[in-house]
């Protein structure tokens, strides 16, 4: 039997016949959803601060490059989980003569795990994968099928391994992560009003490192240790405050932090980029 004469996967019609997969911004729906899917358990449903919905990445790679988009001012939209037409994956499959994906006798769809859309119009479709992985003959097949699609419609569909994920980017992610992960239980006494008084208080040391400079202001303030460390945290995880990510957050100066849609205007950070 060709592949063009099985079956489609019954849970990924049932996604189908819900819309997955259609949409753009706050309306868009992700294919699959986190808790549907094995994964190498850092799965993770984040809030993006560029579309304003809930993300579901399927391990820290996923989550890296989605920040790393989602800190762009550039970028507009960050659809995840985005199928490919089965019409389509067929015909490239037999184009390429490869098997389409499938399982027990069932076709699956093909989806890319990143879609960005930029404020130019232009866009970027990316597969996120383990460097290791991509002798894996399966995986090859399928990123050929979603390079072949992409391509046509002139989309650039560059991989994104974690080898482009740097120790300092790994460091920063491993600390905000409890803060973004909407499955992590953890309460914060923490609002935006607090993060935007933080701010004054370091922007008048802008060449004091934040962490130092907030053991002090704890000192100054009479507050428990670590509280103003963690509404600087806190506002980093929900991009009230930017800093780059390339650099460990403990040697971010005042100066590199930046307060993001503030209000008042005279409470600036510094100029990070």
């Amino acid at each position: 039997m060709s592949d063009a004469d099985k079956p489609l996967n019954k849970k990924d019609q049932k996604r189908l016949d819900e819309k997955r997969g259609e949409g753009t911004g706050k309306d868009y729906v992700p294919f699959i959803k986190v808790g549907e899917f094995s994964s190498s358990g850092e799965s993770v449903r984040v809030k993006s601060a560029t579309v304003g919905r809930v993300h579901h990445l399927f391990s820290g790679n996923e989550l890296a490059a989605f920040l790393v988009f989602d800190w762009c001012e550039e970028v507009i939209d960050i659809r995840e989980q985005f199928p490919i037409p089965l019409a389509d994956s067929l015909i490239i499959c037999r184009q390429l003569g490869i098997r389409h994906p499938q399982e027990k006798g069932e076709l699956k769809i093909v989806t890319t795990d990143l879609i960005i859309d930029f404020v130019d119009g232009s866009q970027l479709a990316i597969p996120v994968k383990p460097a290791l992985k991509l002798d894996d003959k399966r995986i090859v097949e399928k990123l050929q099928i979603e390079k072949a699609y992409w391509e046509a419609k002139k989309v650039p569909c560059p991989i994104f391994t974690d080898q482009e994920v740097s120790n300092e980017l790994k460091m920063n992610l491993k600390w905000i992560k409890p803060l973004i992960d909407l499955d992590t239980e953890v309460e914060y006494p923490f609002s935006k009003q607090d993060v935007i008084e933080l701010a004054a208080r370091l922007a008048k040391q802008p060449k004091a490192y934040v962490a130092r400079h907030c053991a002090k202001l704890d000192d100054q303030y009479q507050l428990e240790e670590g509280t103003h460390i963690g509404i600087f945290r806190y506002g980093i995880a929900n991009q009230y405050l930017k800093a780059s990510l390339e650099t460990p957050f403990t040697e971010w100066k005042c100066e590199d932090v930046e307060l993001v849609d503030s209000d008042s205007a005279d409470l600036e950070v510094g100029n990070a980029s």
